[in-house]
């Protein structure tokens, strides 16, 4: 159940709305309705994380040889962490305001920085499992799914900025003379 629920939360709802967030905005979808989603995959990422994480402790309690101290350490500080940076919402200035850009900074530093925990703490929990090829292959697909969703909507983005940018360059050629 801590793996399941820490690989469904942690390791696949909170990607999904980083995905949300940076894909939905403008370019290449607009969707009025993307920090919604955002929020909602990334509360309930947490709240499902937080679960797994609270199974971790009984397990870790429960157990009389438990010889998982770096993944422990880690679930831990990936749990502070993402508190923090849900917490950090309570505080985030409005868009005007001169701190907004370094909070939005922080923001996203943390975000991927905890992505990237996740990530590494997940594989490092799978390779301690009696049948782990079937979990670790299992998240392995669900990260190049992501990954490819992620990379195909960068694609587009850009392929869209770039037409764009084409487009006024040529209007302001043809206007200009």
């Amino acid at each position: 159940m801590h793996g399941f629920l820490n690989i469904i939360g942690w390791g696949t709802l909170l990607p999904i709305g980083v995905i949300v967030a940076r894909y939905c905005r403008e370019v290449p979808m607009k969707c009025s309705e993307w920090y919604t989603l955002h929020t909602r995959c990334q509360i309930s990422g947490v709240f499902l994380g937080s679960i797994g994480w609270v199974f971790g402790m009984l397990l870790r309690n429960a157990s009389k040889h438990y010889k998982l101290h770096t993944h422990g350490v880690l679930g831990t500080i990936i749990f502070t962490l993402a508190t923090i940076q849900v917490l950090s919402i309570c505080f985030k200035p409005e868009e005007e305001h001169e701190c907004h850009k370094y909070w939005k900074a922080w923001h996203h530093v943390l975000g991927y920085a905890l992505i990237a925990m996740i990530i590494a703490n997940i594989f490092r929990g799978i390779d301690n499992q009696s049948p782990k090829y079937r979990w670790k292959w299992t998240y392995i697909v669900i990260l190049a799914i992501l990954a490819s969703i992620a990379l195909a909507l960068e694609l587009y983005k850009w392929i869209k900025i770039i037409v764009y940018k084409s487009m006024v360059l040529n209007r302001s050629t043809y206007t200009s003379s």
